[in-house]
């Protein structure tokens, strides 16, 4: 009989514990979920995302502002470019005048033009095979780099074939980009 009365005051302890235990994880999950404390979060978070909306909606008006000005600045680029009517001679003469002075060679010059899509004004695409020293093709790159006019270089190929037996000499391929005014 007295094993009986030890396991009844066993479980008797056991349930006591357990719903002690019970009873706290109540408290602290009232106290977690208390609507004072969501409240306060939830009006932190909101504080942080309105002023985070505050701020992308000022930065967009300060861009609006200035949009009439980069486009100005557009045209007035745009108005320093060759006409198309007289562009290309006036190109082909400067990049000439450059290859003599940097004392280099070119098969042809090669002039791809396309219409750039809502601009009055032609992309002309420049293609040549140049032969000469390092020091002639780097001299050549900075007479493109002070020019008056616009010139954007592409690319730049060295071509691995022998250049005609010339010690020293280099073959590049050159990609240039240009643009004329349509009027």
């Amino acid at each position: 009989m007295r094993d009986f009365k030890t396991k009844k005051l066993l479980i008797i302890a056991a349930i006591a514990v357990l719903l002690l235990a019970d009873a706290g994880l109540a408290y602290f999950n009232a106290k977690m979920s208390s609507p004072a404390n969501n409240r306060a979060q939830a009006l932190t978070a909101e504080s942080q995302r309105l002023a985070l909306v505050k701020a992308d909606v000022d930065r967009a008006s300060r861009i609006r502002q200035t949009i009439p000005d980069i486009l100005k600045k557009f045209d007035d680029f745009e108005s320093t470019l060759l006409p198309a009517s007289k562009g290309y001679s006036v190109v082909t003469q400067e990049l000439d005048e450059y290859v003599r002075d940097s004392h280099l060679l070119v098969d042809t010059w090669q002039f791809h033009s396309k219409e750039v899509t809502g601009r009055d004004l032609t992309e002309v695409k420049i293609e040549a095979s140049v032969t000469g020293d390092y020091n002639g093709i780097v001299n050549f790159l900075n007479h493109l780099q002070r020019s008056k006019n616009v010139y954007i270089v592409d690319s730049l190929g060295v071509d691995t074939e022998a250049t005609h037996g010339a010690t020293g000499a280099l073959r590049v391929t050159l990609h240039l980009r240009t643009y004329f005014r349509k009027a």
